[in-house]
């Protein structure tokens, strides 16, 4: 077949080009299939509608009744503005399908790194599977996701090696801290890059450019600047670095991937593939590429949180090196596919039915009916039960799971002991909390001494439950298999002020 014949199938019918579609799009037909379930999208939320309502960013929290008045910095103001204007135009919808939209925009982006490094080949979409799904783990509904998408473009930046365009993360340093903390990530990885790049200009490897690593030291001062422009200023980075030490200790998310689970299974096969491309390539080791790969397998390692941007790391790494070690995952379209002729296409044109066909059936069995928090909203949330919560003047002891929910859903009528905050709430709140939740003595203490009026947590998981049942002081007032509700039955002492709400 000639290379004119060649070039009149379409590329999307070539096998290559079957897995990229079917890679891509099961990204967000994976998520358009789950219902909302993070628990900190709820407070996003509320805390937008009240920085839209007031003009004014919160500096002490307004939600909870254990640390009324605290100090609160909230650092993702502008991602919480751009939730709460999704909702308040398209309702929860609005919020499940920007997180669709969001990324797929992530792995589109990476797919365009992957395929400058090493062709479009069906290798490059088997190599983005194992990225993208390396990190499902943190594919939630949460400010973070802007900090997915303004990572690639950084990585992107990075990787183009034009001096003029690399100015660029400046700008987006700026941005970038006002939508996520994350931003420190970002600053480190040009950072990460500039050091790689001065040892290799240092040491006269091949292909290093000192001029570029210098450039890169001036765009990572500057973008560092650029994160000061911030309500808190340089006190974001305090802040951050502050609001690690504290959840690293607390939050699941912050412990290290046990390796149990399949998303944790499917990065560890990305690890050990991308050491094995690196430890197999004739060409010497790139010190960029090995910097990137050692600093973000520690981050992964570290905290399950950094699986996703890990992936990416690794997916670039191992992309870069695949050609030269041989791994047969070459195929680009400057050398096509072995197609021959229309039966080629016609099967290329049945592979790519079949695959949108299924994500298609995926996506309309399990995507949410309606938008009402009863219809879009994980089941582990008891919203029925949640809603006879909201009454003036209650006070609720619950799962920090669900304190978010109450506190969009019921705020200011219901103020809430604990939610997911850890870091406004400090590691000693945290441990009282976490204390009284699991029914060690000292309960009865925490629950008098915040003056709580309802308790609503799980009846099987729990141990408080059974504690409450047993009091004379608390009676339970709704239950089911999901969430059972306490009310007290008189003011503990000294919270007269806070009536039993009728």
């Amino acid at each position: 077949m000639t290379e004119t014949q060649e070039k009149r199938i379409p590329w999307a019918f070539t096998p290559a080009g079957v897995a990229a579609l079917t890679v891509l799009f099961s990204v967000p037909a994976k998520v358009l299939s789950e219902r909302l379930i993070d628990p900190d999208l709820w407070w996003h939320l509320k805390t937008g509608a009240i920085i839209a309502g007031t003009h004014a960013i919160p500096h002490r929290d307004v939600f909870s009744y254990s640390v009324p008045g605290k100090s609160w910095v909230v650092q993702e103001w502008g991602a919480e503005l751009i939730l709460r204007g999704i909702q308040n135009a398209f309702g929860l919808w609005g919020v499940f399908f920007w997180r669709a939209f969001m990324l797929l925009l992530v792995y589109a982006l990476v797919a365009r790194l992957l395929v400058r490094r090493m062709g479009s080949g069906i290798g490059t979409w088997v190599l983005l599977a194992l990225v993208a799904y390396g990190g499902a783990s943190n594919w939630t509904e949460r400010p973070n996701l802007f900090s997915f998408v303004l990572f690639v473009v950084t990585l992107d930046l990075v990787d183009r090696r034009d001096k003029a365009r690399i100015w660029w993360f400046v700008p987006i340093a700026a941005v970038w801290a006002n939508l996520h903390g994350m931003v420190v990530i970002g600053v480190g990885l040009v950072a990460l890059v500039a050091i790689a790049e001065s040892l290799k200009a240092g040491l006269r490897k091949p292909g290093a450019d000192g001029a570029w690593a210098r450039r890169l030291w001036l765009v990572a001062g500057a973008g560092l600047l650029g994160t000061f422009i911030n309500p808190r200023g340089p006190g974001l980075l305090v802040h951050s670095y502050r609001l690690v030490r504290i959840v690293g200790s607390l939050v699941t998310e912050w412990a290290s991937p046990s390796f149990h689970d399949l998303t944790s299974i499917i990065f560890l096969a990305l690890l050990l593939f991308t050491i094995a491309v690196l430890a197999i390539k004739r060409e010497e080791i790139d010190l960029t590429d090995l910097a990137l790969a050692l600093a973000f397998t520690v981050l992964a390692l570290q905290a399950a949180r950094n699986l996703a941007l890990a992936a990416i790391v690794l997916g670039y790494v191992a992309a870069g090196s695949t050609r030269a070690a041989g791994a047969g995952l070459r195929g680009d379209r400057s050398e096509p596919s072995r197609v021959r002729g229309a039966p080629s296409v016609a099967i290329g044109m049945l592979g790519l039915a079949v695959a949108i066909g299924a994500l298609s059936i995926h996506v309309a069995r399990n995507v949410p009916r309606n938008d009402t928090p009863g219809g879009i909203v994980d089941r582990e949330y008891p919203v029925a039960t949640l809603a006879t919560l909201d009454k003036p003047g209650t006070r609720v002891f619950t799962v920090d799971f669900w304190a978010g929910y109450l506190i969009d859903q019921s705020w200011p009528n219901v103020h809430v002991y604990q939610d997911t905050r850890d870091d406004m709430y400090g590691t000693n709140q945290t441990r009282r909390y976490a204390r009284a939740i699991a029914g060690l003595p000292g309960w009865q203490q925490t629950l008098d001494g915040s003056c709580t009026t309802h308790v609503a947590i799980r009846p099987n998981r729990d141990p408080l439950a059974e504690d409450l049942r047993a009091s004379p002081d608390w009676q339970v007032a709704r239950e089911n298999t999901v969430a059972i509700v306490f009310v007290r039955r008189v003011p503990a002492s000294g919270c007269e002020r806070f009536p039993i709400p009728s």
